[in-house]
């Protein structure tokens, strides 16, 4: 872990994160993600205890659960935060999030804020400080909030879904490109998948369906990252297909 020391501050801990919506589907690849990069992770959610995923993180001794009323509300010099806006899928899931942007405007320490928003969310809390806009994420426990994740359910793809047909990327693809530029402060980028058929090419390995997306206003204006993928889409796919069942099968 690595440390430096300020005379007026303290210890300023350089290699120590904050996640919150730790259990959601970005913020736990998050999670996973710093500790494969050695970080210690403090993951913080609504939710008292954690989920059958997190045993895929396993007896890591670097990550502490939180729960978020249990949280005491403070955060060590040098440390940085992930806010996943992108989680927010629905307006009362992790709504706390706003929450703690006000709290972290009160602390005086300085603080790396790292926040990531869908390119479909037009809030303006996403406009300062590191910033990375997304398209759609696909992979294990994506949200049916999705039309990946409603059709892999067996749903017709008939109900709303928040896909931003822009792009398709691996969930863990972008938790890991997060990682390797959150330390670059103020700046914005704009995730782009290496094709630009991303979606299309994704969808198909789910239906068969033609469906024609509805095209949306997703256009962001920042530092442009290609995420190159480091699976299939059809391998993703599958084992999007396959954590759907086990999860059948556990309930």
């Amino acid at each position: 872990m690595r440390k430096s020391y300020n005379k007026h501050i303290g210890v300023i801990d350089l290699n120590h994160a904050f996640v919150f919506a730790a259990q959601q589907f970005l913020g736990f690849e998050l999670c996973d993600a710093l500790l494969e990069n050695g970080w210690t992770v403090t993951a913080v959610d609504e939710n008292k205890k954690t989920g059958d995923k997190w045993l895929g993180i396993g007896r890591n001794s670097n990550i502490q659960y939180v729960p978020y009323e249990d949280w005491d509300k403070e955060i060590q010099s040098g440390c940085s935060v992930f806010l996943p806006y992108y989680d927010q899928v629905r307006e009362n899931k992790v709504s706390y999030l706003s929450e703690v942007e006000g709290l972290l405007s009160k602390i005086e320490q300085p603080l790396s804020i790292i926040r990531i928003c869908s390119n479909l969310d037009r809030d303006q809390k996403c406009q300062e400080g590191t910033v990375f806009y997304l398209p759609t994420l696909y992979g294990i426990h994506q949200p049916t909030e999705f039309l990946f994740a409603q059709l892999l359910n067996g749903e017709e793809g008939d109900s709303p879904y928040i896909d931003d047909p822009s792009g398709a990327i691996y969930v863990k693809d972008a938790a890991r490109t997060i990682i390797k530029h959150s330390s670059n402060t103020e700046e914005i980028y704009k995730m782009k998948a290496l094709s630009n058929q991303s979606w299309s090419e994704a969808l198909s390995y789910v239906t068969k369906k033609s469906i024609s997306p509805v095209r949306m206003d997703a256009e962001r204006n920042g530092k442009e990252l290609i995420v190159k993928p480091s699976k299939s889409h059809e391998s993703i796919i599958k084992e999007q297909l396959r954590g759907i069942h086990l999860h059948e099968i556990q309930e």
